[in-house]
């Protein structure tokens, strides 16, 4: 038989009666002289469909094609199964912002791996797992990434990360820059708001400079403070690091001389929580060359200030009524006051306010500046009726706890000091926030005979705490400005129907409720990317872990944008996501003593819905796949 040619399942079409027939056979095919000759060697009859599919799989192996194997179940074992699409996310939607761009050619030709690969594998081994810097070196081995990056295992170690953390420090500002700039050139934002926050991150040591022990969102901590300015869509343009226990108050002007810094004159307006409202910051930025225009909310205790602009007996009748029930009404009758419907449950008005009257508002205060800056009453009467529920709620539980009070007061072995007891209870109904309901109590003095532990008899003048009734009429001076607040504003009238042409808005209570994406911003950085504790103690490293976290972040918010925007697959947290993407691993198994196969799992409906939303199917498409040697056969 020459031995020039290939197996073939040949086929013949037999005709019997008045049915026809396929009949199979194993034939040697081959050419000689340049013509094609056909050699049988075995007559194997009619076939079922299973037994074609068999033969064929034998033929693709006696002709050595790479891809069939004949395997014996016992010798089968799985080696290894290391994470996959996360990896392949990670490093589509890198180069989706386009972020190597900012970290440019690498001067030293010799380096086998570049800071902009560090960036990108610490920026997306987050999704894997959060861990410390060092731990990254045993994972990436776990991980696809080698294969999705071009970056060995060898070259990815500890030496390099931390010396490539300096460098990753350094191009924070440019990021931020970048991030902007390809968000308005890609119109993934607009980008004509701007919002700011803070946060704080807990340290795990105290050898860092920057960490400060102090009161933190945690209780008292050793700490740091997250400086955060996002995007209305949540796309991070400045971070920092602060020093632990800095003010909020006392950012503004530092992030100001950072965005003249970064970004030279900027147009966006800049919104931000009443946290860092003070007269002082709020002056920074409109005595500036460029003044910044700003967007936020009054402390609640100022706008007494605006009582004789209030109608207060109109919104005492809308409280009167049921917010649900006679929602109709209560907007006809807000309405009939000059109040405009902003949105479900919010009304607004802007307070016009004459010469005379500023003038005396401003002889109360004059850190309200009437002339430069415009105020919005808005009224919310879901707001109106919670806060009167709550209060009234925790106005029992200070009676309860008065009761109690009085248990203790009862057991005294010393006398008790009036004054003491005083502060107390004061300290108890300010901590119940409370303080501004009219509650009257007194004290009655009187001698108790008591056992100490011992067992001596001990006698001691303490006091009964009596409280009065508590009747609605208690309740009427702290519920004037229930669902009641305030923002601020230096938008002159003429400049805001340009505003919110660009930004789609209608009113800038629209743009404050988005304020609520910063704070969803800081969590997603808590709970998912894994920000703290912080292990670091180096500045630069403190500070280029952050960035990090914040890329890995940026890449987050992206993908739940355009979760969020489509309309085929339902909407999902980032955890249930990653929960989904995260079984997409790539599977290494060895069929005999000389194969080894790698292949992904095999992808379910659900994860072909989400990668479609991604635009990012692809990443499970056999030409990726074999491209970037996931798929793969190792004799």
């Amino acid at each position: 038989m020459p031995t020039d040619g290939k197996y073939v399942l040949h086929h013949t079409n037999q005709k019997k009666g008045l049915g026809v027939y396929i009949y199979y056979m194993l034939a040697w095919y081959y050419r000689k002289n340049k013509k094609p000759y056909r050699q049988t060697l075995k007559h194997l009859g009619k076939l079922t469909k299973d037994e074609i599919k068999r033969y064929k799989i034998g033929i693709e192996f006696l002709n050595k094609n790479p891809q069939i194997n004949l395997c014996n179940l016992e010798e089968i074992e799985i080696l290894n199964t290391r994470s996959y699409l996360p990896c392949a996310l990670g490093d589509y939607f890198w180069d989706f912002w386009e972020l190597n761009k900012v970290f440019g050619k690498e001067k030293n030709s010799r380096k086998n791996i570049t800071t902009a690969d560090i960036a990108k594998i610490l920026t997306t081994i987050r999704w894997v797992e959060a861990s410390s810097k060092n731990f990254t070196q045993e994972l990436y081995p776990e991980t696809c990434l080698p294969e999705i990056t071009g970056v060995s295992v060898e070259s990815y170690n500890a030496s390099r990360i931390y010396r490539e953390l300096e460098r990753i420090d350094e191009k924070k500002e440019e990021l931020g820059k970048h991030i902007l700039e390809i968000a308005r050139a890609k119109r993934y934002t607009k980008g004509e708001v701007l919002f700011y926050d803070l946060s704080s991150g807990n340290m795990s040591g105290l050898k860092c400079v920057l960490a400060k022990w102090g009161h933190s969102k945690d209780g008292y901590r050793t700490h740091v403070v997250l400086l955060l300015v996002i995007t209305p869509e949540g796309y991070p343009i400045y971070w920092e690091i602060l020093e632990g226990n800095t003010a909020d108050t006392k950012t503004i002007e530092h992030l100001i001389k950072k965005i003249d810094k970064v970004f030279g004159k900027i147009e966006s307006v800049l919104c931000f929580d009443r946290g860092m409202v003070s007269d002082d910051n709020l002056r920074l930025l409109e005595e500036r060359k460029e003044e910044i225009k700003f967007i936020t909310a009054l402390d609640g205790n100022q706008i007494s200030h605006f009582a004789n602009e209030i109608n207060f007996s109109k919104l005492e009748e809308v409280k009167k009524m049921d917010y649900q029930k006679d929602k109709a009404k209560i907007k006809k009758e807000l309405e009939a006051e000059g109040y405009e419907y902003g949105a479900e449950n919010l009304f607004y008005q802007e307070l016009k306010i004459s010469s005379a009257r500023k003038k005396e508002i401003e002889k109360k205060t004059n850190k309200l500046r009437l002339a430069k800056r415009r105020y919005f009453l808005a009224y919310n009467p879901e707001l109106a009726y919670l806060s009167q529920k709550h209060r009234k709620e925790r106005v029992q539980e200070f009676q309860l706890w008065i009761e109690e009070y009085n248990q203790d007061l009862a057991g005294a072995l010393a006398n008790k000091k009036e004054e003491k007891v005083l502060k107390t209870i004061k300290n108890e109904l300010k901590k119940n926030r409370i303080n501004d309901v009219d509650i009257a109590y007194n004290l009655i003095k009187y001698q108790v005979t008591n056992k100490n532990e011992k067992g001596n008899t001990k006698k001691a003048w303490t006091y009964k705490v009596v409280l009065e009734d508590i009747g609605e009429s208690a309740y009427k001076q702290a519920e004037q400005y229930d669902g009641l607040w305030m923002l601020i504003t230096n938008m002159k009238s003429k400049q805001e129907a340009d505003f919110f042409s660009k930004t789609d808005f209608s009113n800038y209570f629209d743009v404050y409720r988005l304020k609520n994406n910063i704070e969803e911003s800081f969590k997603i950085l808590s709970q998912f990317v894994g920000v703290e504790p912080f292990y670091l103690y180096k500045t630069k490293h403190l500070q280029a872990h952050f960035t990090i976290c914040v890329l890995s972040y940026l890449l987050d918010i992206t993908i739940l944008n355009k979760i969020r925007n489509n309309t085929d697959v339902e909407n999902m947290s980032l955890q249930r996501l990653f929960f989904i993407l995260k079984k997409c691993k790539q599977n290494t198994i060895q069929l005999d003593k000389d194969t080894v196969v790698s292949k992904i799992t095999k992808a379910n409906k659900k994860q072909k819905q989400i990668l479609k939303a991604l635009d990012c199917l692809h990443l499970i498409s056999k030409h990726y796949l074999i491209k970037k040697n996931i798929t793969a056969i190792k004799s």
